[in-house]
């Protein structure tokens, strides 16, 4: 199974055209499992069209082991199963639409 490793809100993460910055992390009660769940926001500031950006919230699944184990930098890492089913999925991005209006909600596949 795939694993998550945690990055504390604040983290920032730079690549050629920009960066994100992580907002929030949570866990979200849903059909009696827990959807863990990551906000960031990202700012691409160097594209043609200028700087542009956006609220994003990546869903790596559900919880499988809540931090169950240390990467070798000292970072938690939880154990999660990707959620593939299209109508979890559709109920999972309508419940976090409500909470994040206007965001990118992704899936990890």
């Amino acid at each position: 199974m795939p694993e998550h490793l945690h990055q504390e809100p604040g983290t920032e993460v730079w690549f050629i055209a920009g960066h994100y910055t992580i907002v929030e992390e949570a866990r979200l009660a849903c059909r009696g499992r827990e959807v863990l769940y990551v906000v960031g926001i990202a700012a691409v500031g160097n594209s043609c069209c200028g700087t542009q950006g956006c609220r994003f919230v990546n869903v790596p699944g559900y919880v499988v082991a809540w931090k169950s184990r240390l990467s070798e930098s000292g970072a938690a890492v939880s154990v999660v199963k990707p959620i593939e089913v299209e109508t979890e999925q559709s109920e999972i991005r309508e419940i976090l639409g409500r909470r994040f209006p206007y965001s990118q909600i992704l899936f990890s596949v």
